[in-house]
């Protein structure tokens, strides 16, 4: 929960304390150096944080009379939530055989509790210093680890609010326009011919599995021969995509029958842009017998429910 509410903040504040210099005077190395360099490999570890500077660390302890390198254990918590960090960085430099170590702490200063430790070593101060980064990254380590956590979560919540669940029914009206072409076929055939045409319809679908939707459709010329449609059919729902085919009766001439495929594309809101192609065939009853067929390409749109 410590974890959580820091990284939760837009910019947590850091501060890295002088590190306290337990090296024999004849070995001592430069500390300060090692400091600043740890500061910098915070930030680039936590590119979101704010570290504190040690200038602006010694101007905000002036006061306090507090002394960096003195301070240890719980003097360390104190000192962070003095200069007002949210996570405060602590260590000494120290010979331990033929190695320099750099042991480092990581302390939440709200609650006071050690949240981790890291060490760099090296047998020379050049090794010491290339280690320096490696181990900073050790040292936040449980940071990083529940901000990946976060992240994967907040990314798996995107993911469910984007895939909303289907519904079970799908029903919609539409308005479409464009051309008609039809043709005759007979003893008395006449010139095929196009004009503009419009027409009214709606469906409605079931969900049976998945996003595959099966009901009827009703389609309705207002103008041109080709009359009435009504057709069962599938539709498949693919995103914002809905794809959907039926045939069945066309009330054309003596009766006949017809297909029928449109594509609709969500706009939100409930409306989408329609997209739809029919063909129909009849053959009259009286004498001479023909045969007709009409033929079209639509666009419009169409009203969701």
């Amino acid at each position: 929960m410590i974890l959580a509410l820091l990284l939760a903040a837009a910019a947590p504040i850091v501060g890295v304390l002088e590190f306290r210099d337990k090296v024999p005077p004849e070995q001592r190395i430069d500390v300060a150096y090692l400091s600043d360099q740890v500061r910098a490999a915070v930030k680039e570890v936590l590119p979101q944080s704010r570290v504190i500077t040690r200038e602006n660390m010694l101007v905000l302890l002036q006061a306090s009379g507090r002394n960096l390198e003195e301070c240890e254990g719980e003097c360390e918590v104190d000192t962070g939530r003095r200069i007002g960090a949210d996570l405060v960085v602590s260590g000494e430099v120290l010979r331990f055989g033929t190695q320099y170590k750099l042991n480092m702490k990581l302390h939440d200063t709200g609650q006071g509790e050690l949240l981790s430790g890291g060490v760099a070593s090296g047998a020379t101060a050049d090794e010491l210093d290339r280690d320096l980064r490696p181990a900073v990254r050790r040292l936040l380590a449980p940071l990083l680890q529940d901000r990946l956590s976060d992240q994967r979560q907040e990314a798996r919540e995107t993911t469910v609010q984007r895939i909303r669940p289907l519904p079970s029914t799908a029903a919609a009206v539409w308005i479409v326009a464009g051309y008609d072409w039809t043709s005759h076929t007979g003893t008395l055939a006449n010139a095929p011919g196009s004009a503009f045409g419009w027409d009214l319809g709606g469906h409605l679908f079931f969900r049976v599995a998945g996003p595959l939707y099966l009901g009827a459709l009703l389609d309705y010329s207002l103008s041109g021969p080709n009359e009435l449609l009504a057709a069962g059919g599938v539709r498949l729902a693919v995103e914002n995509l809905g794809i959907s085919a039926g045939g069945g009766y066309a009330n054309l001439a003596s009766g006949g029958w017809g297909v029928l495929g449109a594509v609709d594309f969500g706009l939100g809101s409930g409306f989408s842009l329609r997209g739809q192609a029919s063909w129909r065939r009849a053959s009259t009853d009286t004498l001479p017998r023909q045969e007709i067929t009409v033929a079209s390409m639509m666009g419009g749109l169409s009203v969701q429910f």
